[in-house]
């Protein structure tokens, strides 16, 4: 189908979405599947129906300690579902190495499965406060990591810049530590926005590692390119390493709520300057999505995009959903949600039921990355003895 068609279709999927009561399908979410139709066609077939080195690895807490209330680091205000008031982070600060880590597990609830977070432009691992504490009482292991550039690490001396190679290998080595710290259990990855196309790209280079993926907003399709291209080539031939405002635009298109305009605008943790070399390092990653999902063959895949989104175009997620090779996908378009879903404690116990619902189904399924890749190792080390006793 053409470019054009499926922006067509999507606009108008998107249109008719607050709508929408379809017998198989939530009242309050589209859910497309994969299959050999594209999700615009499967999106417009049931709108029509009656009828997811080493010495640098973060160490993760003991589940008995991770419940211990978290000090300035954590603090990111966030309005908790279940208890409007802002409060601190809750989750574990996990200062041992880097990057910089925060944990939720509920010491009362057997570990099913690990979660590790990763944050969009601008915020910090405490954005995932809410959600952690939400999924550590269903008996997930929920990290989450501060991306080089943002969060924690704009205190620390001369590395401070964004940094994507190194935040790709801080992924790696925490992926790596929490498989030891829950042997034996699935571990996936879960990102928004930016964060959402560094968890694609783990997904992609560290199968062994990964179990599956969960991306929410992750296409680098946004509205308003044109004004952004304008604004950083003035500021690349002014001075391309002298970071200038781009939060209060960002914060303006990515929500419409005052409250969460403050919180996310006011908190000394999220990052609102950049320079333009940052800016063209993050476009640049951004725009090598649709490379990185045609590499995700076998593993487990779940969108997420909010149909009132006006900072990334919900059509470019659908695109880059379609270019995913693995055939275990799933979409899902969140009517009214915005920008941010699961961070700043914006999801509701609808998106909730769909990740609890998505990551168990998927349990127990297949072995872990980690018993897979070890699998294979004992199984190449039998052949290997073969050849060398038949020699």
């Amino acid at each position: 189908m053409a470019p054009v068609a499926t922006r067509t279709l999507l606009t108008t999927l998107l249109a008719l979405s607050t709508s929408l009561s379809v017998a198989g399908l939530a009242q309050d979410s589209v859910t497309v599947t994969g299959s050999t139709e594209t999700a615009s066609q499967k999106a417009q077939t049931a709108a029509a129906s009656p009828v997811k080195s080493e010495s640098n690895e973060t160490l993760p807490p003991k589940p008995e300690t991770a419940e211990a209330s978290a000090k300035s680091d954590a603090g990111a205000k966030a309005k908790s579902p279940d208890n409007p008031s802002k409060s601190k982070a809750k989750g574990k600060i996990v200062r041992r190495g880097t990057p910089p880590c925060l944990s939720w597990v509920d010491s009362e609830q057997p570990v099913r499965a690990v979660l590790l977070c990763v944050h969009g432009l601008g915020l910090h691992n405490g954005t995932y406060d809410a959600f952690g504490n939400r999924m550590s009482k269903l008996g997930y292991a929920v990290y989450a990591i501060d991306v080089r550039g943002f969060g924690s690490w704009m205190a620390a001396q001369g590395r401070e810049k964004v940094d994507f190679d190194g935040c790709m290998e801080d992924v790696r080595s925490t992926l790596k530590v929490v498989h030891r710290a829950h042997p034996g259990l699935p571990v996936f990855v879960l990102g928004e926005s930016m964060g959402g196309a560094i968890a694609l790209r783990a997904c992609a280079q560290f199968p062994e590692l990964v179990d599956g993926l969960i991306s929410s907003v992750p296409a680098g399709d946004r509205f308003k390119q044109g004004q952004t291209k304008l604004t950083v080539a003035f500021h690349l031939i002014a001075d391309p390493n002298t970071p200038f405002d781009i939060g209060t635009s960002v914060i303006k298109q990515a929500t419409n709520k005052p409250e969460l305009r403050d919180s996310w605008g006011n908190n000394p943790l999220s990052r609102l300057k950049v320079s333009a070399n940052e800016l063209i390092q993050f476009q640049n990653f951004m725009n090598q999505n649709h490379k990185f999902a045609v590499l995700i063959k076998d593993r487990p895949v779940l969108f997420v995009q909010g149909c009132d989104d006006k900072l990334v175009r919900p059509e470019g997620t659908v695109e880059l959903f379609n270019r995913l090779a693995t055939k275990d996908r799933q979409i899902e378009l969140i009517p009214k949600a915005e920008h941010l879903i699961f961070e700043e404690a914006q999801f509701t116990d609808r998106e909730v039921e769909i990740v609890n619902n998505w990551l168990t189904a998927h349990l127990g399924s297949t072995k872990s990355a980690a018993q897979e890749t070890g699998t294979q190792e004992a199984q190449n080390k039998t052949e290997s003895e073969k050849k060398i006793g038949a020699n």
